[in-house]
């Protein structure tokens, strides 16, 4: 027969445990997706700065060129930086998307799995004892639940 504190924790603490975890589940996703967003876009942002720059050093190098010659050399150059840099900016806004429908489809499963787990997926039912302990003997939680 189940205690009535086990019959308890399996009706009203479980569930809060699992909407906890469904919470910290989600921060933690949203939290590793905007740090490695972070990353790649810092990497991205500087590329189209560096682009930038180089396209107007080549530009300013055009105007002062001497000979037709050079001064079209450097317009080319102008040009190529340019796009580079404006591929670099088209990236960023890719990247932003893919991490946005990465961060909700991870935010979903997590939240899926979580919903669906059992008391008896995280935690052992002791028959014997009328306790409750984590799986995995972590012995985090041990604790003796027998009616008084």
């Amino acid at each position: 027969m189940m205690s009535k504190l086990k019959k308890w924790f399996i009706k009203v603490a479980f569930p809060v445990i699992i909407n906890l975890l469904k919470v910290y589940g989600e921060d933690i996703v949203r939290g590793l997706v905007k740090t490695f967003y972070t990353h790649m876009s810092e990497k991205e942002k500087n590329r189209a700065h560096e682009h930038f720059n180089q396209a107007k050093e080549n530009m300013d190098k055009a105007y002062t060129a001497e000979t037709e010659k050079e001064r079209d050399e450097y317009k080319f150059q102008a040009e190529f930086y340019k796009q580079q840099a404006e591929q670099n900016i088209n990236e960023l806004q890719r990247l932003a998307k893919e991490f946005a429908d990465l961060e909700e489809k991870t935010v979903d499963l997590v939240k899926d799995k979580t919903s669906r787990m059992d008391v008896e997926d995280l935690f052992k039912l002791d028959k014997s004892k009328k306790g409750i302990s984590l799986k995995n003997d972590t012995k985090l939680i041990d604790v003796d639940l027998k009616d008084k």
